[in-house]
């Protein structure tokens, strides 16, 4: 009976405090690695995240810039059309539907200018972000490079 009474306590003891006889020491050293690790997955995700944002930031410039191209061809079309019929009326005063597709042309003309010009300022906005964005992550490298903190993955074993 008193070998099964400490074979029980052993058991118990094992099983609820025994954990920290077996558990794995970590010295400084392999603190001070796992740390520098933590700290190198920190900075490339943030790089990466810096870098997802600059592929937004340049994939909404292209449409800018395309949707000002598109206005400014609409405007120096209607301006094209304006013209033509100013020069009808100047040799012809008196016509009032050149006239009045003049001033039509005109107006639309003006229009898709103004609406140009919105859509060159958001451009140039978002150029600014871009350039901003490029130079962070040039600072996030830089740091990344300085600090010699790299991401080493550790392939699976194959079985």
């Amino acid at each position: 009976m008193r070998k099964s009474v400490f074979a029980l306590l052993l058991a118990c003891a094992c099983i609820f405090g025994g954990h920290r006889l077996f558990a794995q020491q970590i010295s400084s050293d392999s603190m001070q690695v796992l740390q520098a690790r933590e700290a190198a997955l920190e900075k490339a995700s943030e790089l990466n995240k810096l870098k997802i944002t600059l592929a937004k930031k340049q994939k909404e410039a292209q449409s800018l810039k395309a949707k000002t191209d598109h206005f400014n061809a609409k405007a120096n079309d209607f301006l094209g059309k304006a013209k033509k019929y100013s020069e009808t009326l100047k040799q012809h005063p008196a016509d009032r539907k050149a006239a009045k597709r003049a001033k039509k042309f005109t107006r639309r003309a003006n229009h898709y200018t103004r609406k140009a010009n919105r859509f060159s300022s958001k451009y140039s906005d978002v150029k600014n972000q871009i350039e901003s964005l490029q130079k962070q992550i040039q600072d996030v490298q830089q740091q990344i490079d300085q600090d010699n903190l790299r991401v080493h993955f550790q392939q699976p074993p194959s079985s």
